[in-house]
């Protein structure tokens, strides 16, 4: 039997059990300790993406303006496209031991990996906040329900509730993660297809097929809906690793790519089908507060149980952005253990939480917030990627953590070759931009409003870092 399949069946490792804190941070897991299967990722990836969030992502495709085939479309493309990379950016994990974000050590040098990983830190941070605004409007709309006063106090209350929830599974780590996202999967899939069933007898499908701006909803604007839609799986990218670093090294790395972004990818699907039902139904521009369209659409009683799902599926995406956050900021080398490193994640959403409230604007702040993901994401999983194929996936995991020498020093801690790809295709991403954080005038002028953002940056820093990196490394 091979070695990926040896890992087929459920082994108790003592480091890294169900409902035990996690005895590893950053380093390399040691081989005893290796465990699981690439099908535990498939279910992991279900139960994190079957969440309101990706409902909202589907229905901004109706929002921009397209019809029902145009998002449909949208969204099976840019599916296809982002847990692709997802599913390729889960594969280091098995190699070195380690998280995501210490992968940028091979490519980026020990010192130019602490701008990538700083990034992407303050990604997990971000997604881990957005998701607890969902979760904390949606309790607090149940506090209100059950006959709670609507005081200004109530917010903050019930963002405790959810921060608590989400930091105890985040310390508890990477097994017990695992465990309660399978179970969760399935909760969440039957909750979502609920809404389904209620929203399709009431879509008016005359206007569904033509959507809501048919004369300026064309190509360029499916190309925008498009690349929202890719971003939010890539947003994932850097955090692949982090739930396949227990698998055993000689796990195939195709097994790897199939099971997480095949797992994302009907999550994502499914989620933003309803999204698209959802707000094609309501008739209107979905409003900024997340859950306030929802009594306009779904009866009364359903409408309780859904918000506890809506919470159930906020925690289950956040409690990996907040265990992913804290491995982020031991990247950084700051001096914190993993616990302490999830405090500093709670405070930092609580900074998010006083933001939307005074401007009480999520959904467009969720949008550039899936545009600012696109931008610097592309380049970075890009090289990423072209560095695990180039050195075939080997990797040193004791010169993975140290500083100032080793295989990963490089010239003065820096890889240029990494940096170069990464700063060229963040450039040239900005150039091709069509978006809420930026719209290049190239594109505006002379593209008619198209955005190439991500596929320019993924493509230019793929084949740059190829060039420069491809003689210098050696597997």
């Amino acid at each position: 039997m091979s070695v990926a399949g040896q890992q087929d069946h459920a082994t108790v490792v003592e480091a890294d059990k169900a409902w035990s804190i996690e005895r590893h941070a950053l380093e390399p897991i040691p081989l005893g300790d290796r465990h699981g299967s690439p099908m535990e990722l498939f279910r992991m990836w279900i139960g994190a993406n079957v969440n309101y969030v990706v409902l909202l992502t589907g229905a901004i495709a109706v929002n921009k303006g397209l019809g029902l085939w145009g998002s449909l479309s949208a969204i099976l493309v840019g599916n296809v496209l982002g847990c692709l990379v997802l599913g390729l950016s889960s594969i280091m994990g098995s190699k070195t031991g380690s998280s995501g974000v210490v992968t940028s050590r091979t490519s980026f040098g020990q010192m130019g990996a602490i701008l990538p990983i700083l990034v992407s830190t303050i990604s997990a941070l971000g997604w881990f906040s957005i998701n607890s605004v969902i979760a904390t409007d949606s309790l607090a709309q149940l506090f209100v329900g059950a006959g709670l006063p609507d005081s200004p106090a109530l917010p903050w209350i019930s963002l405790l509730i959810v921060l608590c929830a989400e930091i105890l599974l985040a310390i508890y780590g990477h097994a017990t993660i695992i465990a309660v996202e399978k179970y969760l999967a399935v909760i969440l899939v039957v909750m979502f297809a609920g809404v389904l069933a209620i929203v399709i007898p009431q879509v008016d499908w005359a206007a569904a097929m033509t959507g809501r701006n048919p004369e300026t909803a064309g190509f360029g604007t499916w190309l925008v809906v498009m690349g929202l839609i890719f971003s939010y799986p890539i947003s994932w990218t850097n955090f692949a690793s982090d739930y396949s670093r227990y698998l055993h090294p000689g796990t195939s790395w195709w097994s790897i790519t199939k099971a997480a972004g095949g797992g994302q990818f009907v999550s994502l699907v499914f989620c933003e089908l309803v999204g698209v039902f959802f707000a094609i139904a309501i008739g209107t521009v979905l409003s900024e507060n997340p859950v306030a369209d929802l009594p306009k659409i779904l009866p009364f009683w359903y409408l309780t149980p859904f918000l506890i799902a809506i919470i159930i599926g906020s925690i289950a995406a956040n409690v990996p952005n907040g265990y992913t956050a804290g491995l982020g900021l031991l990247g950084l080398r700051l001096p914190l253990g993993r616990v302490n490193s999830l405090l500093v994640i709670a405070a930092a959403t609580l900074v998010f939480r006083v933001v939307t409230l005074l401007y009480g604007e999520f959904l467009g702040l969720y949008q550039q917030w899936l545009d600012y993901i696109n931008f610097w994401t592309c380049p970075w999983v890009a090289v990423v990627v072209v560095d695990y194929f180039l050195r075939k996936g080997s990797y040193s995991g004791t010169d993975l953590m140290r500083w100032g020498g080793g295989k990963y020093w490089y010239q003065g801690g820096v890889f240029w070759p990494g940096l170069i790809a990464f700063f060229v295709g963040l450039l040239l991403s900005f150039a091709f931009a069509n978006s809420e954080v930026y719209a290049s005038p190239l594109m505006v002028r002379y593209f008619g409003g198209t955005d190439l953002s991500f596929e320019v940056g993924l493509l230019s820093s793929a084949i740059i870092y190829y060039g420069l990196a491809k003689s210098r490394l050696k597997a």
